[in-house]
């Protein structure tokens, strides 16, 4: 529940593009959002996939990647989309906004269904904006969060503690 797909789902169906939405996962809220794709009226552009135990195969075949969480840290599913080259509209929970390339930090919304809505029509409608924004954001994965990057921090955080002592 705290992943709200249905807000995600209820902002697909307010949009003016008529994308194709791709839900990863599974788990007992399906049924639920099974049916409220069909009352938006947009069950056939809502493709289900199921769970996934390497979903990097999925996000080759995006365009954009949603993240609708009410609560969040530092997902990694914006990671790996980050990594995809893929441009990012999320709900504005926990580390997202700070982990994104500043120029993808604008599509970073309030926690409702109309500003998840218009954040994903102006993607949607901008190839080129896609492209850049992917583009910055996979920059941004090899520089800040490739796994080099990330064990050399924590080390320098291991030495500084234990100069302290």
């Amino acid at each position: 529940p705290e992943k709200n797909l249905a807000r995600l789902i209820r902002a697909v169906g307010r949009m003016e593009s008529e994308v194709q939405l791709v839900i990863v996962g599974d788990g007992a809220e399906r049924p639920a959002l099974e049916q409220l794709a069909a009352a938006e009226g947009i069950a056939g552009r809502v493709s289900f996939a199921g769970h996934k135990k390497d979903p990097a195969s999925c996000y080759a075949g995006f365009d954009i990647f949603a993240l609708s969480s009410d609560t969040e840290q530092m997902p990694l599913s914006v990671l790996e989309a980050m990594a995809s080259g893929l441009p990012i509209v999320a709900t504005d929970v926990g580390d997202v906004a700070g982990m994104l390339a500043p120029e993808n930090q604008r599509f970073v919304v309030p926690c409702d269904d109309a500003a998840l809505a218009d954040a994903l029509d102006v993607l949607a409608l901008d190839a080129p904006a896609r492209q850049r924004l992917g583009a910055a954001n996979r920059r941004r994965a090899e520089t800040e969060f490739a796994e080099a990057t990330m064990i050399a921090a924590w080390e320098g955080l291991f030495r500084e503690l234990s100069t302290e002592r």
